[in-house]
């Protein structure tokens, strides 16, 4: 088993870099954004918070083709790995249309926040902006894929690295203006600098996939088809459960934000400092079920269901010996963490009990995000999401809202109840998933079906 854990890690830092830059990329656009005024922030903040939904749902739709294509490139056919990422650009394609459909009605939401108006405007332009690069996002997706299937995590990191550094300056050029040729469009302008970045990465990466001799071999069946339906029809089966379950999640940490808002602007500045931290820790387990979902796939592809096994056996080693680490570190660092965001004592006494729980539930956020990576790459995604929607939506929050809320089970706790209800959460998907994985290690000849 331990024999993986070195190939998982050479996969996983790649991505975990690229993860983060990209995270770096959305705070380089709040910053800059902050230079113009306090209104250009809020506007592109809150703008964010319908922007990361539509695009992790895309992100985790087309993700579908990290097990589809790396199962093809361990079995060595590269006529169905062509085929599979051909049908992969149309799910693209298709997943970009529905999401910018969605995207369009973005002025409503933001106007029933009853935002205010100057806000609003600045943010609605954002995401307008924004939206012109949603197609080279999904695009990139299906690249990205591809390279990790074959196990190339690297050139993405590299790409990303010069659209981060080129995001400053067109930030720059489109929120500040230039003479006469560009107008000064405020904070509204990173939406652009973020759209021109993300096209000129897409490019960069597409060629130089076309152009490294591992993907190119991997594409030399590839000829761009029509739609193939029952192909298509296969990868949208998969692909659409993986992006509801990623939206799920996301939709329940919302959802939880807005309730404890309810409570005054101490606690929910507490709990986005918590978020916050952990947020950044989740970016390893992260990187590692990426990982962990191609090594899988291939292993499958290779007919070695025992190794497949053992890649998961390693992958959710590594989760959990992380998640002791990073438990330790919020619960020893959170004293002195608290205060690079806000000095306020009010805040600190709150955070202080939302970090506590959110170092509880490392453990079971590593292992639920270790598992569904693995059950990725054995390419079941239908029950896990009802899984997730079971342990998310019908007890955890539930039961967060109640302890918090009402004293029905016991005295109100407040706002500290609802990361008890993320706990809750998270480790009713650790157990449910696990049991999942072990159904099918019992039973492997549903592998073949």
């Amino acid at each position: 088993m331990l024999q993986f854990i070195r190939p998982i890690f050479k996969l996983a830092w790649p991505i975990f870099v690229t993860q983060s830059i990209q995270t770096i990329m959305v705070t380089i656009d709040l910053l800059m954004s902050a230079q113009v005024s306090d209104a250009d922030m809020a506007a592109v903040g809150t703008s964010l918070s319908i922007w990361h939904p539509a695009y992790f749902f895309c992100m985790g739709v087309i993700m579908v083709l990290a097990p589809v294509l790396s199962h093809a490139y361990g079995e060595s056919n590269f006529k169905k790995l062509a085929n599979y990422f051909n049908q992969g650009i149309w799910l693209a394609i298709i997943t970009c249309i529905f999401t910018l459909i969605i995207l369009s009605f973005s002025d409503h939401f933001l106007a029933w926040l009853n935002l205010e108006p100057k806000l609003q405007s600045i943010g609605s332009e954002y995401l307008y902006y924004l939206s012109f690069g949603l197609p080279f996002v999904c695009l990139i997706a299906c690249f990205r894929y591809l390279n990790e299937a074959v196990g190339e995590t690297k050139p993405l990191m590299l790409f990303s690295l010069i659209a981060m550094l080129l995001n400053i300056p067109l930030n720059w050029l489109f929120i500040y203006g230039f003479g006469d040729i560009i107008p000064a469009f405020g904070g509204a302008g990173c939406g652009i600098a973020t759209s021109i970045s993300t096209a000129l990465l897409f490019v960069g990466f597409a060629t130089i996939t076309w152009l490294r001799p591992i993907t190119k071999q991997a594409l030399k069946e590839f000829n761009f088809s029509w739609p193939q339906l029952t192909d298509l029809a296969y990868l949208i089966k998969l692909g659409v459960p993986i992006g509801f379950t990623i939206f799920m999640e996301l939709a329940l940490f919302g959802a939880v934000a807005l309730a404890i808002a309810t409570h005054g602007t101490y606690p929910a500045a507490a709990h986005q400092i918590a978020l916050n931290v952990t947020t950044n820790f989740y970016m390893v387990p992260l990187s590692l079920g990426m990982a962990t979902t191609v090594l899988i796939g291939q292993k499958l592809g290779q007919k070695q269901f025992a190794q497949a096994k053992q890649v998961a056996q390693s992958g959710i080693l590594m989760c959990v010996g992380f998640a002791v680490l990073s438990c330790i570190t919020i619960m020893l660092s959170r004293s002195w963490l608290i205060p690079l965001f806000s000095d306020s004592q009010a805040i600190f006494v709150i955070a202080m009990s939302l970090l506590f729980w959110a170092a509880i539930f490392q453990m079971s956020d590593g292992i639920q995000t270790i598992v569904a990576a693995s059950l990725r790459g054995y390419a079941d995604t239908q029950k896990p999401m009802l899984l997730v929607l079971l342990s998310y939506w019908l007890i955890g929050f539930p039961t967060g809202y109640l302890l918090a809320e009402t004293n029905y089970l016991v005295p109100a706790m407040g706002v500290s109840a609802y990361w008890i209800g993320l706990l809750i959460s998270l480790s009713m998907s650790a157990i449910l998933l696990s049991l999942r994985l072990a159904y099918f290690w019992r039973k492997p000849w549903l592998l073949n079906s």
